[in-house]
């Protein structure tokens, strides 16, 4: 279809968002040669008409349109065109879906794609946080306008609802802390503000940089609102060691401990009246903001301060160490309020949420210190997870935050797992998910270096903006956190306009390339804190205990190696510490073991090889924008068989600790050169292309590359070379028990996901029992294995009994009797394979547990029930694969 001219009919008194979208169409729609009007008459050409809610269209939709706030729907008929939204965001996500299509579109039908199409939103909240932390590379970002335009325009049309501009996260500590060097915005308020009737200020700042960075605040907020999105602004730091800080760039004055909670109270006030815009406001309420745990006084202050704008600000308070008095002091400043724990860790890992924490993160007997008698003492379970807070009744916001440890410079963008978190963000009544940005904490600690969010040595390579680099992640992830069916169209008309003819094999590759690393984080966890882990940019955790001490050594128990590094979830995966002691006692496991790991990402591995491959062979190849992919998908590749072959060898290097048994080395060995060889093939890579030193923090495991860990790695190779021969240890031979467990492993068969049909209700009521029967092929009797939604709490099991054709078990009226939800899943073998029920699927993206809602819950979630194909108003009893 050819278009001469194009029609937008308005509704009647249409919002200043609404009219801002169909700007952006018609500007679109210009640069493609088609002259647009806003009317009704279309004089021969097309109409597209704008629909709210009820509103009657004159061309009647051939589908259901739904009421759940913020969807929207296109249909046409010939030349007339339907956009409708529920409501005034709906509209602008139908407005810039069409300005999208039309911006890529490949033939003369410039809205090519899909129709009809319904699209409605599964995570409430889908909000991007973007981070200043540097003043070296994050104020020219800052500053620039024309960024701001575009950078905001790119989250409303890729169905964003919410943008966060992050202050004061530059450091995690605030009490003599010798690193603190760059204190830019760290504590926000006197950057931006001089706050009436208090003489506080930065000593090396002028007022006209003041004034323009408030300015610039101003400008950043009225942007977002006009395309329809929340303005979230979070105030880290409230305050840290204004005079123990020797080396910090700026000085704050004027500060006392008598002064500090009416200063912050009024500037809270007085920053939301200079900037109306925003709607809601995130603390660190734990000791890393600055105030002690448990000094209810400064957030009581600190609080009325949000109140006394006269206007609806919610109050989002990050859920490390949070506590039931903190939530009781904002739920009486009658605003609305919200706790964003962390989603995994400071990781980013599978889309389902962790079935158990880690060991360490159980409350200890004794808090580390009063300052962090809650975060380190009794709310510990807290500090990465979402804890105790999805309680049935609960009357505030569960927001999860995706922390930047994971994956910061390369390239992903994997349709499984994005869908897989605009699903699980909604976990059992929780409210949505935010996710700290690519590139996320650049050049933090005083690291920065002026041009250096671009990362690439190589010209030709970098983008206008450091984002857009990520414009196909932006992407993904933003529409598929929004409806997690989204049509395939929606990413790859970008594709096939920015790739060519490399466009599907761009987007095999980058699918295979964006599991690999959120699976490396899930299941080898040295450390919590994206401050001493960095998988992307992995320093090397030794198979034999030697060096790694210094980065990982804080936060594992046990000898530091690789073998013994805790999983993210110890109730779904063993470590290959756990499971060397497994075979040489006989004992099989339910869980999944390093080597299951492994065959996970060979496939990754395998995939992103063959889609390099393929695009090599493309007439697109050589444009920058296909190399930018095709070399991310080439380093994740070779991370991936980095890791399996790691993985591989820690099985045989824990075997050979235990032992001593000499003949477990070679094979030790043959895995851990393949492992060097695959890093050895990422830092050739690399070599030419990115920086030397990408930097995010002063320490060495913080900055580098792939090519300056080279060294570290080829190193633990020759150390292991010297146990030949038994070298520092006595040759052992292997004995009965010994080659038992060799025979295992060679005859090992993975776990995998189960094929048992799961009976049980979708919903329980307190004090009543919960029955749950399975059917199937089975060996024996399975295991049927539950807990509240509450990570403070252990999972228990039962053995199920024979009923009939199947088993069956319940759980108990006593334990139905809380204020949680429940979880479960089913372990069981066939034909001496271990099998979990649901467990996780081939795209490593579902839920690999049934979650059912208590009855009678406030606020019911989107995954409150036993099957993804289950709604929570079917019948009481349904049957699932």
């Amino acid at each position: 279809m050819t278009y001469a001219s194009v029609t937008i009919a308005l509704p009647t008194g249409a919002s200043d968002s609404v009219r801002w979208a169909a700007s952006e169409l018609r500007a679109v729609l210009k640069r493609r040669g088609v002259s647009s009007t806003e009317g009704s008459a279309t004089n021969g050409g097309t109409l597209v008409e704008v629909v709210r809610g009820n509103d009657r269209p004159s061309l009647k939709s051939p589908v259901e349109l739904p009421e759940k706030e913020e969807s929207f729907s296109l249909y046409r008929q010939g030349a007339h065109v339907v956009a409708w939204g529920r409501d005034d965001r709906g509209l602008v996500f139908a407005l810039t879906e069409l300005a999208d299509r039309a911006r890529y579109a490949q033939g003369e039908d410039v809205f090519e794609g899909t129709f009809p199409v319904v699209e409605k939103p599964s995570a409430r909240i889908r909000s991007m946080a973007r981070l200043f932390c540097s003043e070296e590379e994050d104020k020219a970002w800052f500053y620039d306008k024309q960024q701001w335009r575009d950078y905001l325009t790119m989250l409303a049309s890729n169905r964003f609802n919410r943008f966060s501009l992050t202050l004061g996260m530059g450091y995690n500590y605030p009490y003599h802390n010798p690193w603190i060097t760059d204190v830019y915005f760290y504590f926000p308020y006197p950057f931006l503000m001089k706050v009436q009737g208090f003489e506080v200020e930065i000593v090396e700042l002028s007022e006209e940089e003041r004034d323009t960075n408030l300015e610039m605040l101003k400008f950043i907020a009225r942007e977002a609102a006009k395309r329809g999105l929340e303005f979230q602004l979070a105030l880290w730091t409230q305050r840290y060691d204004f005079d123990d800080v020797p080396r910090a760039n700026y000085t704050v004055a004027g500060v006392t401990d008598a002064n500090l909670a009416p200063y912050c109270r009024a500037a809270l006030t007085q920053l939301l009246t200079e900037v109306p815009e925003i709607t809601g406001l995130t603390f660190r309420v734990h000791v890393e903001g600055g105030i002690a745990e448990g000094d209810y006084g400064f957030w009581k202050e600190a609080f009325a301060g949000v109140a006394a704008a006269g206007r609806p600000i919610e109050i989002d308070m990050h859920g490390k160490g949070l506590d039931h008095a903190m939530l009781q002091i904002a739920r009486e400043t009658g605003m609305p309020f919200a706790a964003s724990p962390k989603y995994l860790a400071e990781h980013m890992g599978l889309p389902y949420h962790q079935s158990a924490i880690r060991d360490r993160e159980y409350p200890p007997e004794v808090a580390r210190s009063e300052r962090e008698k809650l975060s380190e003492g009794s709310r510990k379970f807290l500090r990465y997870s979402y804890g105790d807070l999805l309680t049935k009744d609960k009357d505030y916001k569960v927001i999860y935050r995706i922390w930047a440890g994971t994956q910061r410079v390369l390239l992903w963008g994997d349709p499984d797992l994005a869908a897989g978190y605009g699903r699980s963000s909604m976990f059992a009544g929780s409210d949505g998910v935010e996710w700290c940005e690519p590139q996320s904490f650049k050049g933090r600690m005083g690291t920065g270096i002026p041009g250096g969010r671009f990362n690439y040595q190589k010209q030709g390579m970098a983008t206008r903006y450091d984002w857009q680099k990520y414009d196909y992640q932006y992407r993904v992830w933003g529409r598929l956190l929004y409806y997690p069916e989204a049509p395939r169209d929606s990413w790859m008309r970008y594709l096939a306009h920015e790739c060519g003819d490399a466009a599907e094999y761009c987007e095999k590759g980058l699918s295979f390339a964006g599991k690999v690393l959120p699976l490396v984080s899930l299941t080898h966890g040295p450390s919590v804190s994206n401050n001493h882990y960095w998988p992307e940019v992995y320093t090397n955790l030794p198979l034999i205990e030697g060096t790694g001490q210094r980065a990982y050594g804080f936060d594992m128990d046990g000898p530091v190696r690789f073998g013994n590094a805790p999983t993210f979830d110890s109730a779904l995966f063993v470590t290959a510490r756990e499971y060397a002691e497994l075979l040489l006692a006989g004992k099989a496991s339910h869980r999944y073991t390093p080597l299951d790991i492994a065959d996970w990402l060979e496939e990754l591995a395998e995939g992103c090889d063959q889609a390099v491959l393929d695009a090599k062979k493309t007439a697109s190849f050589a444009t920058p924008a296909v190399q930018r992919i095709i070399v991310d998908v080439e380093i994740c590749g070779g991370l991936a068989r980095f890791f399996a072959e790691k993985f591989r060898a820690a099985c045989w290097a824990e075997l050979f600790v235990a032992t001593k048994v000499s003949s477990l080395v070679e094979p030790l060995l043959d895995h851990a050169r393949r492992s060097v060889m695959a890093w050895e093939r990422v830092a050739d890579i690399s070599r030419d292309l990115y920086q030397d030193d990408l930097t995010y923090g002063p320490q060495s495991w913080l900055r580098g590359s792939w090519h300056t860990r080279l060294p570290q790695i080829q190193a633990e190779l020759l150390d292991l070379e010297s146990l030949r021969g038994g070298g520092k240890y006595e040759s052992v031979k292997a004995d009965e028990t010994v080659q038992a467990a060799i025979d295992a492993i060679k005859a090992r068969r993975a776990v995998v996901a189960g094929s048992l049909e799961v009976e049980a209700a979708v919903s329980f009521n307190a004090g009543a029992g919960f029955d749950v029967r399975v059917s199937g092929e089975m060996d024996d009797e399975p295991i049927l294995h539950y807990r509240h939604v509450n990570q403070a709490e252990r999972w228990k099991s039962t053995t199920m009994s024979r009923t009939g054709e199947g088993y069956a078990a319940s759980i108990s009226g006593d334990y139905t009797q809380s204020e949680f939800h429940l979880q479960y899943f089913v372990s069981s073998k066939k034909n001496g394979q271990a099998v979990l029920t649901p467990g996780l699927d081939g795209k490593l993206a579902n839920e690999p547990y049934y979650t059912v809602l208590q009855s009678g819950g406030s606020r019911p979630g989107g995954r409150a029930f036993t099957s993804p194909r289950l709604q929570p108003e079917a019948a009481d009893v349904e049957k699932t694969k």
